[in-house]
């Protein structure tokens, strides 16, 4: 299994605003974009379009600037590939085995890992990782 980068600060950006914070937000928003998108058996997206369609998907970014995400996204999309959770092919990024939405017995936490992710809690480390429930 891969482990995953957690903090972003070992990673050398040069980009002015970005900070740990919003990286992980917008991991987590990009995690959940690719949970929901691979339950519709959509498997594969094209680098160039991502900004754009979580721009289109989540409230939190529709007044941001897209340059400002795509910006942040070109990390955080290299970290998941240095990481397995996501493989580049050409100009295309897709899920390597999966994806699960998992929520942390411990501090409730709404992860969504790769299977061939560690189970550990992205917030807290915690192994107590259930299946979050399904809506009825």
């Amino acid at each position: 299994m891969s482990k995953h980068i957690q903090s972003y600060s070992s990673i050398d950006n040069t980009i002015g605003k970005m900070n740990d914070i919003e990286l992980n937000e917008t991991e987590w928003y990009f995690r959940d974009f690719m949970f929901r998108n691979y339950n519709t058996g959509v498997l594969q997206f094209d680098m160039e379009h991502i900004a754009g369609n979580m721009v289109k998907t989540y409230l939190r970014y529709r007044n941001a600037e897209p340059g400002h995400i795509a910006s942040i996204l070109r990390v955080v999309l290299e970290n998941l590939i240095s990481c397995k959770f996501l493989e580049r092919r050409d100009k295309f990024v897709r899920i390597r085995d999966g994806i699960s939405r998992l929520q942390c017995g411990k501090c409730y936490y709404i992860c969504y890992l790769g299977n061939l992710e560690e189970r550990l809690c992205l917030r807290c480390k915690s192994n107590e990782l259930r299946t979050f429930p399904k809506k009825s």
